[in-house]
C-alpha cells in the first residue's frame, strides 16, 4: 500500500480487533481499557509510540497508587475536599517524574476510581494496569508486524534521500554553463523551487528525530548513528545554505571576461562534489552499520586552475566591482571543499 495514512488505519484497525477477540476470549472485565491504549499511544511510529506507551503505563500505576492509599487515608473526608487532595498529591508525583502525557492519564486514573470504581478497588486497580499494559505491547507488536514503521529506519531513508536530491541538485547547478537555452531568470526560479523542497524535507526530518533517537535507547545521543544523523544533517544543512548564495549571487561573465577557464573549473568541481554525495549514499546504504566515508580521493577545489597565467592577466583587467563578483562565487565553493573535508573528517572519527 503506497498510502502511510491507509496502512496507519488498517493497522490500528487490525489491532483493536485483536485486542477486542482477546478481551472477548478472556471475559475479564474492564478490557476497554486496553483499546482505549491502542488507540492513544499509536502514533505512526515506533519511537513515538513506545514514550507515549510508557507515560501511559506510568501515569496509570501512579494514579492506581494515589488512589488506593489516598481513598484510605481522605475516604472519611467530604470528597469535594479528599479529592483535590488525592489528585494535588498525584500531581507532585507526576510532575516529579516529569510526566506530560502520563501526568493527565495519572489524574484521570485518581478520578475515575474515586467516584466510580471506589468500592472495588482491589479488583479494578490491577485489571486496569493490566489491560493498559496489555494494549500497548499490542500497539508495539503491531508496529513491527504490520508494516513496520520505525523512526529509526524513516530518519536513515529520509536522510540518504536528502543526499541524492541534494546531489541532483548541485549536478543541475554545476550544468548551468552561460549560454544554455534556458533563460537566466528561469533558472533561478527553478534552482529556488528545488532549494525550498530541500529544506523542507530537512526541516520534517528534523521532527521526525526524536522518535528515531528514542529507539536508540537512553544515551541516544552518544550513538554512533545518531551522531551521524546529526552530522548529515548539519553537511545538508551547510550545503543547501551555500546552493542558495550561489542563486542569488550574480553570475561574473566568465567569458566576457576571459575566465573561461575558472569557469569550466568551477563547474567540474561542483559536479564532483555532487558525485561525492552520490557516493555517500551509497556507501551508506549498503549496510545498516555505520560504514567510513568513500576510499575514492575526496574532491577539491583546483585553486591552481584558478591561478594560470591566462586567469591572472585576466583578473588585472577586472574593475572592482567585477572582482568582488568572481570572488563572492570562489568564497562559496571554498566553503562547500570545506564543509565536504569536515564531514568526511568527523565520518571517519565515528567509523574509527
Amino acid at each position: 500500500m503506497s498510502s502511510p495514512a491507509l496502512r496507519d488505519s488498517l493497522r490500528l484497525a487490525a489491532t483493536v480487533t485483536v485486542v477486542n477477540g482477546f478481551a472477548s476470549l478472556t471475559g475479564l472485565p474492564f478490557a476497554l481499557y486496553a483499546s482505549l491504549a491502542v488507540l492513544s499511544v499509536t502514533v505512526g511510529n515506533y519511537g513515538n509510540t513506545l514514550e507515549l506507551g510508557r507515560q501511559r503505563l506510568i501515569g496509570t500505576a501512579v494514579g492506581a497508587v494515589v488512589v488506593f492509599f489516598g481513598y484510605r487515608a481522605f475516604g472519611q473526608l467530604p470528597w469535594v475536599v479528599a479529592l483535590p487532595l488525592a489528585l494535588l498529591l498525584a500531581r507532585l508525583i507526576a510532575g516529579s517524574l516529569r510526566l506530560t502525557v502520563g501526568y493527565t492519564v495519572c489524574c484521570f486514573v485518581v478520578v475515575m476510581g474515586w467516584l466510580t470504581h471506589a468500592q472495588q478497588l482491589d479488583t479494578w486497580i490491577p485489571l486496569r494496569l493490566f489491560w493498559t499494559a496489555f494494549g500497548i505491547l499490542m500497539a508495539l507488536l503491531s508496529l513491527r508486524l504490520f508494516w513496520p514503521s520505525r523512526a529509526r529506519i524513516q530518519q536513515r531513508t529520509g536522510l540518504l534521500q536528502l543526499l541524492v536530491d541534494l546531489g541532483h541538485t548541485l549536478e543541475a547547478v554545476a550544468g548551468q554553463q552561460p549560454g544554455t537555452s534556458q533563460p537566466h531568470p528561469q533558472r533561478r526560479q527553478r534552482l529556488g523551487q528545488q532549494i525550498r523542497g530541500l529544506r523542507t524535507n530537512l526541516l520534517a526530518l528534523r521532527d521526525q528525530r526524536q522518535g528515531a533517537l528514542l529507539e536508540l535507547g537512553t544515551r541516544a545521543a552518544q550513538h554512533p548513528l545518531a551522531r551521524m544523523w546529526e552530522l548529515l544533517d548539519q553537511t545538508c544543512e551547510a550545503l543547501i545554505l551555500d546552493l542558495d548564495e550561489l542563486r542569488r549571487l550574480p553570475d561574473p561573465e566568465w567569458q566576457t571576461w576571459g575566465l573561461q577557464g575558472n569557469a569550466t573549473a568551477a563547474a567540474a568541481f561542483v559536479e564532483a562534489v555532487a558525485q561525492r554525495l552520490l557516493q555517500w549514499q551509497v556507501q551508506l546504504r549498503g549496510s545498516l552499520q555505520l560504514q567510513p566515508p568513500p576510499s575514492t580521493p575526496r574532491p577539491a577545489l583546483p585553486l591552481e586552475a584558478l591561478q594560470t597565467p591566462e586567469a591572472l592577466a585576466a583578473y588585472q583587467q577586472l574593475t572592482p566591482e567585477q572582482l568582488q563578483r568572481v570572488a563572492s562565487q570562489l568564497m562559496v565553493l571554498n566553503r562547500i571543499d570545506h564543509t565536504l573535508e569536515s564531514s568526511e573528517r568527523q565520518w571517519s572519527a565515528l567509523v574509527a
